[in-house]
């Protein structure tokens, strides 16, 4: 079941549970709520795992820009150097090279910009959702200290 079912969940039970006459409290199952406490606590590991897969999956992408834009200035070095030998060859060479270099260059910022762009994304996403599951979770415990403070 994902964090945010669980969390759907969790929020339907509090709203479905039984009000305490005269005051803005409910009563919610011990149980139902050590189950879904249990459950957050078995997806919460997929939701890091997932974050830590995205951070490699940026390191690679970013890696792959720099090899190939790397890859793409030594072939336009080699080229910049058969061409050396005569003067009008020289210029065009020179010419050519620097567009290769410019558009590799160009590449491996838009790949890197991309990769960017993608991670912080699904940080954002994340974090939100980690925040949200954090935040019922502590209004549920707030809720037991209450319920257990008021049975005791």
């Amino acid at each position: 079941m994902s964090i945010e079912k669980l969390l759907d969940d969790m929020e339907n039970m509090l709203v479905d549970a039984a009000r305490v006459p005269f005051t803005n409290k409910r009563v919610v199952e011990e149980d139902d709520l050590a189950r879904f406490l249990d459950e957050l606590r078995e997806q919460m590991p997929k939701e890091i795992d997932e974050a830590k897969r995205i951070i490699t999956d940026r390191q690679r992408i970013l890696d792959d820009a720099q090899r190939e834009a790397q890859n793409i200035v030594e072939q336009a070095k080699a080229y910049v150097i058969r061409l050396t030998d005569e003067n009008a060859i020289n210029k065009q060479a020179q010419e050519q090279a620097n567009e290769f270099v410019a558009q590799a260059r160009k590449t491996a910022a838009d790949l890197q910009t991309d990769a960017v762009s993608y991670a912080d994304e699904v940080f954002k996403h994340v974090t939100a959702h980690l925040e949200k599951t954090l935040e019922v979770v502590k209004q549920g415990h707030r809720d037991l200290q209450q319920n257990k403070n008021n049975v005791g």
